[in-house]
C-alpha cells in the first residue's frame, strides 16, 4: 500500500500544479493561445537542460550501461512499432479515417517528456538509473512521433520530416550531454552543472501550467461522455502497457539479468502516461482531427489519475 500512496500523492500533486494554468484562463487573465509559447520554452530550454543535466551528472559509461542503453532502444523501438501495428485491427470500426489516425495515434505515444520524466524525478530522483532508461525512451518517442505519428495524423507519407524527427532539441541535448560528460568538463567547470539546473526546474512548473490552460478550454461533462474516448484510454493507459510490463517482467525472470528493476520502471512511466501533448499540435499543424486530439489528451490525462497510481502499485509487488 505504501507504493500507491508514493505514487497517488506525486499524481495528485501534479494536478493541483495545474490550477494556475486553470485558473488564470478562467479568470481572463491569460489567453489560452499562450501556452503555444510555454510549450515552446518548455521544449527547447526546460526539457533540453533537464536532460543535459542528467546526462552530464549522473551516468557514468560503462559496459553494463552501453547494453542497457542498446536494450532500452530496441525494445522500445520495437514496443513502438507493435503498438503502432496493433492499433490499426483495434480502431477499424471508426469510419473516419481522420478519426482512426488520431485514435492510434494517442494510443501509441505517450507524454513521457513534459511528464512522464517530471513524475520520475519526484519518484525516483534526478540521479536514479530509471531516468537514464527513460531519457533514451523519451528520444525514441520524438524521433517516432515525428515519423510514424505525422502519418497516422496526416495519412501522408509525404509529410514525415526526417529532419526534425533528429533535429529534436532532447536528443541533441542528450548527445551534448554525452560529449560533456565524457571530456569530464563538470570537474573543471562545475557552473555547467549549475547553469543547467536553474534551467532544468522549469520543466515540471511550465508543463502542469500548460495543460491547465488546455484543461480550462473544454466541458470537462461533454469530455467523459465519449464512449471513444474511454476506449482510447483504456488501450492507452490499461492494456497496452499491462502487455509490455508483462513482458519485461516475464524477460527478468527467464533471462540472464539483462532486464533489471530500473529498466521495467523506466518502460513504466514511459509507457503508462497519458497521450502526447503533441497530439492536438500535429492534428492542427497537419490536418488532421483536433477535436478528438484534444479530448483524447485531456481524458487519458484526466484517468491516468487513477490507473498509474494503480498500476505502479501492483508492479511494487513485482520488481
Amino acid at each position: 500500500m505504501g507504493a500507491l500512496l508514493i505514487m497517488l500523492k506525486n499524481v495528485v500533486l501534479f494536478v493541483t500544479l495545474a490550477l494556475p494554468g486553470y485558473l488564470l484562463v478562467k479568470a481572463k487573465v491569460l489567453d489560452p493561445q499562450h501556452s503555444g509559447v510555454l510549450s515552446k520554452l518548455l521544449m527547447y530550454v526546460g526539457m533540453p537542460f533537464l536532460i543535459l543535466s542528467g546526462t552530464v551528472n549522473n551516468i557514468s559509461f560503462d559496459k553494463a550501461l552501453i547494453i542497457k542503453l542498446i536494450l532500452t532502444s530496441a525494445v522500445g523501438i520495437a514496443f513502438t512499432f507493435a503498438m503502432f501495428l496493433l492499433s490499426k485491427p483495434i480502431t477499424a470500426m471508426e469510419k473516419s479515417e481522420k478519426t482512426r489516425g488520431m485514435m492510434r495515434f494517442c494510443m501509441a505515444f505517450s507524454n513521457n517528456g513534459f511528464l512522464g520524466i517530471p513524475l520520475a524525478v519526484a519518484v525516483f530522483g534526478a540521479d536514479s538509473p530509471v531516468m537514464t532508461v527513460l531519457v533514451i525512451l523519451n528520444i525514441i518517442t520524438n524521433i517516432l512521433m515525428y515519423t510514424l505519428g505525422v502519418y497516422l495524423v496526416s495519412g501522408d507519407k509525404s509529410r514525415i520530416s526526417l529532419k526534425k524527427a533528429f533535429l529534436n532539441p532532447v536528443l541533441i541535448a542528450f548527445i551534448v550531454g554525452v560529449v560533456l560528460n565524457l571530456m569530464k568538463v563538470n570537474t573543471y567547470i562545475p557552473e555547467i552543472s549549475t547553469f543547467s539546473s536553474h534551467f532544468s526546474g522549469l520543466v515540471t512548473p511550465l508543463s502542469m501550467t500548460i495543460l491547465g490552460m488546455k484543461m480550462a478550454e473544454i466541458r470537462f461533462v461533454s469530455l467523459f461522455k465519449s464512449p471513444r474516448m474511454y476506449y482510447v484510454c483504456s488501450m492507452k493507459l490499461v492494456a497496452f502497457p499491462c502487455i509490455i510490463l508483462a513482458l519485461l517482467l516475464a524477460a527478468k525472470h527467464l533471462g540472464a539479468g539483462i532486464v533489471d528493476d530500473s529498466i521495467i520502471l523506466g518502460f513504466f512511466i514511459a509507457f503508462a502516461m497519458p497521450t502526447a501533448g503533441l497530439a492536438s499540435t500535429f492534428a492542427d499543424g497537419f490536418g488532421g482531427d483536433t477535436e478528438n486530439a484534444v479530448s483524447m489528451t485531456l481524458g487519458t490525462t484526466v484517468l491516468s489519475i487513477f490507473t498509474i497510481p494503480i498500476i505502479y502499485w501492483v508492479l511494487s509487488y513485482l520488481v
